[in-house]
């Protein structure tokens, strides 16, 4: 029956708001998740848009809508799209988000539930934003005609643009859609022709390499005809004489004209900076500026300025124009087609008439009157007659299509004749066909082969089977369509329960399932018409969750068909369908293997004899994955302690060859036997109280026994100090590269380091590092515990300190090495980062052994290590100030003089002394 708001919507009232599936209450502007019948969409994960307007019934445009949906309210949606569908493959935020220009008109029963979406600059904490329910971010769109992904840019950020188009922009359009290589050229300071001073767009201007002006190409005299090619710059005239008179005076010298960086604003930089913030902030909270319903626009690369002044201007993305003689063909204008078709004709005449008839195919003039088409023969009427004739003849032994079936008759019509042919068809039985008949056992073992060979290996198929491989491939092809056929028809099956199931019954917030192919019956006794399996089937089948194996759940959905099972429980079925993630890690209840009683156990009825089975003896233990890198390989390389069974690769941990074997200890179990360290393993680099970053974090997995976090080495100061807060932290140094001990340096650490507060457990105890990109400060081991990227990157050395500074070189990259962390937030595609523990078979080391020994290890000569301590905290040590006696002439009672002279009455200036000096010839 329609509804309140679709009556309404058909008298004529606005309706603004609905109430969803789940009992929300959604209004125009809202982000909402959309589910389409689940056969339509194949098992994917909900849609997500943004709701335009609601639409009347009597308002609906395409016909999809019309079927079984006459009389309900329409919405009309704006669809964002997910990296994996845009990509093809699993993208790692399953929080991000692609906008588009892209609508559809859905029943309002589609809307499964209310979310929540954000542009990217728009969200103060991104992280915190991204761990909460329902909430997505987007800061790319994507052109599904184009096929280009393009960047979002709020246009209150747009700076290289005419006041008055940025004006009417701001008023319009909250955010502009562009190239990324347009990205820093709109971000850009305001740009303007030197000569005329109006606005100067980077497809139009040039830049004087000199001074660093603007100007037009047409303004110029005379006007540039197209830019620089790449690797050349340009100068201006009068940049151009004066360059020339330089060099003419000598006063001009060869450097690079890179110069100085200017100072910074230092406080009022500061300031100007806080109060932009300031006002971003304000900002983001505020509602999207919209225009006839969307608040982006393209502003990009072939984006005439001035047009978008207008209201009609399209907001499409555009691709380069496809207009030219590159992409047209050249048509002769009306004349020079007169003049062609003349001189055709006299050619034509010239050459007089054939013997040849002329018929198609065939053109004097071309080819030496050759054929390019020669016919053999054409069907005829009766050989059509008869074939028809053939297909409407009952009870054949085979169908009328098959394609032996057509042979034999074509051939018979040929050889004996319409009437004999008729007759020889009619009398034809199934073994004049040569029928490929296979038994069950065979067919088995096809099959398995299909299987074990990844598809149809056909010459290994038959000598399995003993047939030829012809037989086998003809076979092959019956098999297939049998299969195709079956799962057509099941399909059709399904699809006869249409999308009403959804709008019928409000409890579910999912549409029917397919699952695996099922059969009719199966289907209508586990309840099809919706996402959710019934309590009766429930009660009368074994549930188990396919992704996460638990047995305990209140809800239980259906699976898509990209997992292999029958049911997800609530968490993993609600996560597929918003967040399109399938998560395999094991609940608690799934990892309890119920315990089975021994076949040895079993005694007979009557026997009264003790039968104590022998237990079978237990394999030595599994070793477990090293603790830094999680991985297995190099097996040889391991190292396991014998005391507390920490497993760690040699490479990783720091280990001398002549240490490995099974009697091997670990720093910490060594130290508890010597007692020459401290007895607290605790990183003096780290936070004291690390409770308030593991009460953060929440993970579905039990804590490792070890991890990165328990490779602890000595420092210079008999304490203890992280492998991984040592190698980030760029003032601490390792005595040897080998063995990653002892860790000096740490009185070297800066103050900043020190006092600055980590993003994370907001603790400003302990020494922190900058995240690579955007500069928020975290300590390296809090870092590794919330998943941040930890790695090195390669830079290239600046001109003049080659010498200076050693160039690393891993696999393919070279350059200097640098250790970062990155948030989660950053995309570090093509980035080229190298992790921690990667291995460089060249050189059969790892990345941190490599970074270690160039940049991390003090040089052989370089005094003994209580010297080095010592010169480290001479730093610390105050200055002593020399104390100076206050001395008076005794002649002129002056306190001020360069040098005292000490006389027999007292203590004389320089001067005083030098005048009562003897006069000598």
């Amino acid at each position: 029956m329609p509804s309140r708001q679709s009556d309404m919507a058909q008298q004529g009232f606005k309706v603004n708001s609905v109430k969803a599936a789940n009992g929300e209450t959604v209004h125009v502007n809202d982000h909402v998740y959309i589910s389409l019948p689940w056969s339509d969409r194949d098992g994917t994960p909900y849609n997500i848009a943004r709701i335009l307007e609601f639409v009347p019934p009597a308002n609906k445009d395409h016909r999809k809508a019309a079927r079984g949906h006459a009389n309900e309210l329409h919405v009309r949606l704006a669809i964002y799209y997910r990296p994996s569908d845009v990509v093809g493959r699993n993208v790692s935020d399953f929080r991000l988000l692609y906008a588009a220009i892209h609508t559809m008109i859905e029943p309002v029963s589609v809307i499964r539930g209310r979310c929540y979406v954000r542009h990217k600059d728009k969200i103060d904490d991104l992280i915190k934003w991204k761990h909460t329910p329902d909430h997505f971010y987007f800061n790319k769109f994507y052109d599904p005609y184009i096929k280009r992904e393009y960047e979002v840019l709020r246009t209150a950020a747009v700076n290289n643009i005419p006041p008055n188009v940025k004006e009417v922009l701001l008023q319009r359009y909250e955010y502009l859609l562009c190239e990324k290589e347009m990205v820093s050229d709109l971000l850009d300071a305001y740009r303007s022709c030197a000569v005329c001073n109006q606005w100067a767009s980077s497809q139009t201007s040039v830049r004087c390499e000199l001074c660093k002006q603007f100007y037009h190409m047409q303004c110029l005299t005379p006007p540039l005809s197209a830019k620089p090619a790449k690797g050349y710059s340009w100068g201006c005239q009068a940049c151009t004489v004066q360059r020339r008179k330089d060099v003419e005076s000598e006063k001009y010298r060869f450097v690079s004209n890179g110069g100085s960086a200017p100072p910074r604003g230092g406080k009022v930089a500061a300031a100007a900076k806080a109060a932009a913030r300031k006002e971003r902030l304000a900002s983001n909270d505020q509602p999207d500026v919209m225009f006839r319903f969307w608040p982006w626009r393209y502003f990009g690369l072939y984006t005439r300025a001035e047009d978008t002044l207008s209201a009609e201007d399209l907001i499409f993305p555009r691709a380069v124009t496809r207009v030219g003689t590159k992409y047209q063909a050249n048509v002769l204008s009306w004349e020079e087609q007169q003049e062609a078709e003349a001189r055709h004709d006299a050619q034509v005449d010239q050459a007089g008439p054939s013997r040849l008839s002329l018929e198609r195919g065939y053109d004097p003039g071309e080819k030496k009157h050759e054929s390019t088409l020669e016919v053999w023969c054409t069907p005829s009427d009766e050989l059509d007659a008869f074939m028809d004739e053939v297909r409407k003849l009952k009870h054949l032994p085979v169908p009328s299509y098959d394609v032996r079936l057509l042979n034999r008759a074509a051939l018979l019509f040929t050889t004996v004749g319409r009437d004999k042919a008729l007759q020889a068809v009619k009398s034809l039985k199934y073994a004049d066909f040569d029928p490929i008949i296979w038994e069950d056992e065979e067919i088995a073992v096809f099959e398995e082969q299909l299987e074990r060979n990844g598809g149809l290996d056909a010459w290994a198929t038959s000598k399995a089977l003993g047939k030829t491989p012809a037989e086998v491939l003809k076979f092959s092809y019956m098999w297939k369509n049998k299969k195709l056929k079956t799962e057509n028809e099941l399909i059709r099956q399904h699809r006869k329960v249409h999308a009403v199931h959804a709008r019928n019954n409000s409890k579910t917030l999912g549409a029917p399932s397919l699952g695996k192919i099922r059969s009719r019956a199966e289907s209508e006794a586990s309840d099809d018409a919706v996402s959710l399996y019934g309590a009766a089937y429930v009660s009368t089948n074994k549930m188990q969750c396919a992704t996460c194996s638990t047995r305990m759940s209140n809800v239980w959905w259906r699976c898509p068909r990209s997992v292999q099972g029958t049911a997800m429980c609530e968490a993993c079925g609600s996560n597929y369908r918003k967040y399109g993630v399938i998560t395999f890690t094991k609940a608690e209840d799934a990892k309890i293997i119920p315990k089975k009683e021994p076949r040895g156990t079993k005694r007979k009825a009557g026997d009264t004899a003790s039968g104590a089975s022998t237990p079978v003896p237990t394999g030595p233990p599994k070793l477990p994955p090293c603790s830094s890198c999680k991985k297995m390989e190099p097996k040889a390389a391991m190292a396991r302690c014998k005391t507390c069974t920490y497993s760690v690769h040699s490479t990783c941990y720091g280990i001398p060859p002549e240490a490995m074997g099974p009697n091997w200890e670990c720093e910490l179990c060594a130290n508890v036997r010597t007692e020459e360290t401290n007895l607290e393993p605790r990183c003096v680099l780290c936070p004291k109280d690390t409770s308030l970053l593991v009460a953060k974090t929440k993970s579905k997995k039990p804590p490792a026994d070890f991890d990165l976090l328990a490779a602890l080495k000595p420092t210079e100061g008999c304490r203890w100090a992280h492998v991984l807060c040592a190698t980030c932290i760029p003032e601490v140094r390792f005595s040897s590269s080998v063995t990653f001990k002892n860790v000096e340096g740490i009185s070297a650490v800066s103050d900043e380091k020190w006092h600055s507060v980590c993003n994370l457990c907001a603790q400003t105890d302990g020494a922190t590092m900058p995240c690579s990109d955007c500069g928020l400060e975290y300590h390296p081991s809090c870092a590794y515990q919330a998943g941040h990227r930890i790695g090195f990157e390669f830079s290239l050395v600046k001109p003049g300190r080659r010498d200076a500074v050693p160039i690393a070189k891993f696999k393919d990259a070279a350059g200097v090495m640098t250790p970062g962390i990155w948030c989660k937030g950053h995309d570090l595609d093509g980035r080229g980062i190298v992790d921690l523990f990667e291995m460089d078979p060249e050189q059969n080391e790892n990345a941190l052994q490599i970074y270690t020994g160039l940049y991390k290890t003090i040089a052989a000569g370089d005094a003994f290590p209580l010297l080095r301590k010592a010169r480290r905290l001479d730093r610390f040590e105050p200055e002593p100030t020399p104390v100076l006696a206050a001395y008076t002439c005794s002649s002129c009672s002056i306190d001020v003089s360069p040098r005292w002279h000490a006389d027999a009455t007292g203590v004389k200036c320089h001067q005083c002394y030098f005048a009562s000096m003897p006069v000598t010839a």
